[in-house]
């Protein structure tokens, strides 16, 4: 009942919150090139282990709130993004970037590397990421980008070092990254994308993976490696999307080799699939920048179902199943419905299942 109560608590501030002027935008008088937008997220999470009596497996929480100002002026732009979460302040986004054309972009500062799902700036479709994307995907690093992206083609390199922004000290180690994408049918109802990554990094300042339970409401590491210090890792990906109107199909193959006498095997992957309709909703968006899925449009009604598999070797495998439904009430306010299932092959657990909610105002 206190879990109800709370849901019935979070939906209602959510739906408080949606009346508000969703965006600020200031352009003044005498600089009609400059822009300064201000924007952020909240969300707000419920879940519950399932097959369990005890109240300690549930939780409520509002664990990820955003706060960032973009301005642009001429062909230059820079953001500064803001985060609270687990009772911490920290920063996320922070880059400067100048625009040569609507297609050329050259980014300095804090930010992700082209690889996996993470430049998506938000979980993934689901409430949680998968574990093969929480153990192989690395945070946001400090370093120099350029993008080139057109209807068929997109090409992303940069060098990042091995910290972020918030790193103090100096860090020796550095990445050397690059993705490709192509997309042989691109038009206003289909995408057909195949792509591909690549990371080198040379001295990093540990390594480790983890595979966890993919829920908000607690951090759960069911198998992990063991942190060490590697000479280089070497992280690569593959991936297919297919967007046709109401259907998206898309499936992502990660792996990462580490040369280092720390860990008992050295290379770990993990791959996984999903597949997502829109009952309500007439089309599937897609960022060809990011060459990733987008949030639907307002008043969509979406269904969809996620394949994880991780297998870090001898530290063990992990297998998560995913089904759920989310609906946009509007370009400011979705909600989304998960039901997870998790099994490792470790002797004597049992499999983990739960359910869990997400509420998310965006301005």
């Amino acid at each position: 009942m206190k879990v109800l109560n709370k849901a019935l608590l979070i939906a209602g501030v959510a739906a408080i919150s949606s009346q508000a002027q969703a965006q600020i935008t200031l352009a003044p008088k005498n600089d009609s090139t400059f822009t300064l937008k201000f924007a952020g997220r909240t969300n707000m999470d419920l879940g519950t282990y399932l097959a369990t009596d005890s109240a300690a497996d549930n939780g409520a929480a509002v664990n990820d709130t955003r706060l960032c100002f973009v301005a642009n002026w001429d062909n230059w732009e820079t953001k500064v993004e803001v985060c609270y979460a687990n009772k911490a302040i920290s920063f996320r986004d922070v880059y400067i970037r100048y625009n040569f054309s609507k297609n050329n972009k050259l980014t300095i500062g804090n930010q992700f590397m082209p690889y996996g799902t993470k430049p998506a700036g938000l979980n993934y479709k689901f409430v949680e990421d998968g574990s093969v994307d929480y153990a192989l995907c690395s945070a946001r690093k400090m370093g120099i980008n350029y993008l080139y992206t057109t209807d068929p083609l997109n090409l992303t390199a940069g060098i990042y070092s091995d910290g972020n922004v918030d790193a103090k000290g100096i860090n020796k180690g550095y990445n050397l990254a690059a993705q490709a994408i192509w997309r042989p049918i691109c038009d206003e109802s289909t995408i057909l994308h195949f792509g591909g990554a690549f990371i080198h990094t040379v001295s990093p300042a540990k390594v480790s993976y983890s595979g966890i339970v993919p829920t908000t409401i607690e951090t759960r590491k069911v198998i992990s490696t063991t942190e060490g210090d590697a000479d280089n890792v070497e992280r690569w990906e593959a991936s297919l999307l297919f967007i046709h109107t109401k259907l998206l199909l898309e499936a992502r193959f990660l792996g990462s080799n580490v040369k280092s006498d720390a860990f008992v095997d050295d290379s770990y992957y993990g791959a996984w699939g999903q597949v997502s309709y829109q009952i309500l909703g007439s089309q599937q968006k897609y960022n060809k920048a990011t060459g990733l899925a987008s949030n639907s449009a307002a008043g969509t009604l979406e269904v969809l179902a996620r394949y994880d598999y991780l297998d870090l070797k001898s530290f063990g495998k992990q297998n998560d199943f995913q089904i759920g439904v989310n609906y946009f009430f509007s370009k400011h306010l979705n909600l989304k419905f998960n039901y997870v299932y998790v099994d490792q092959d470790i002797v004597d657990r049992d499999p983990y299942h739960l359910v869990q909610a997400r509420l998310q105002f965006s301005f």
